[in-house]
């Protein structure tokens, strides 16, 4: 249920500092890396790989990340914290949402995310991100502002999304890692940056108010 907006931003009063939420949620936060088979543009057999960044949403090992991470992927391994690392499985996949889910089968019960109120943000509320920058740099955070809670913004293949804005560095590789309040609780999927010479401090994340129905959708 949602709860009564604060003036305060989506963590409320009661916020951790930037070093508590870390420690709250940094085993959830995981590693994507992914294999593509294809064929050259003379007939040849060739493989690429990529990199990205994915949340653990369930203790069953769902782990919502996006679409465009996962696309076109021959094969899916996830690295854990802890450095473990596991075949995925593809469970779903949304283009407009730019959404995906993955599953990895685990014995033991695995640490996942808290899935906060996007709609309760605030300019000016701090936040945290953690992800894979570069593709190498698993689990990195960093730390920055809402600069817009819901801006308009067309993409780089001419989709149109509502996205939270942030001033938190964000680089390739972070894509799918989670935008986190002082809560620890999740409120957006980092999706997107705007690269141009001249231009910093312009990052954007998918709402988790509008990944929630989704990632039910998907599962």
């Amino acid at each position: 249920s949602d709860p009564e907006p604060s003036i305060y931003g989506s963590a409320g009063e009661e916020a951790f500092s930037v070093s508590g939420v870390v420690n709250k949620v940094q085993d959830a936060v995981v590693v994507i890396n992914v294999t593509i088979h294809g064929t050259s543009a003379f007939g040849k057999p060739m493989t690429s790989t990529g990199a990205g960044s994915g949340v653990i949403i369930s203790p069953e090992g769902y782990i919502l990340t996006c679409h465009h991470v996962v696309e076109g992927a021959s094969s899916v391994q996830v690295t854990l914290r802890n450095h473990d690392v596991y075949d995925a499985i593809l469970v779903g996949s949304d283009e407009t949402s730019d959404l995906a889910v993955l599953k990895i089968s685990v014995d033991e019960q695995l640490t996942y995310v808290e899935q906060g109120h996007s709609a309760n943000l605030v300019a000016g509320e701090q936040v945290v991100s953690i992800g894979n920058p570069l593709g190498t740099l698993g689990g990195s955070v960093t730390v920055g502002y809402i600069s817009a809670t819901e801006r308009n913004v067309i993409t780089g293949d001419g989709t149109e999304m509502t996205l939270i804005q942030t001033d938190a560095a964000i680089n390739s590789g972070n894509s799918g890692g989670g935008l986190f309040n002082l809560s620890g609780e999740l409120i957006g999927i980092v999706n997107a940056k705007y690269s141009a010479s001249g231009v910093e401090g312009l990052a954007f994340a998918i709402p988790i108010d509008s990944a929630y129905p989704v990632q039910l959708d998907l599962m």
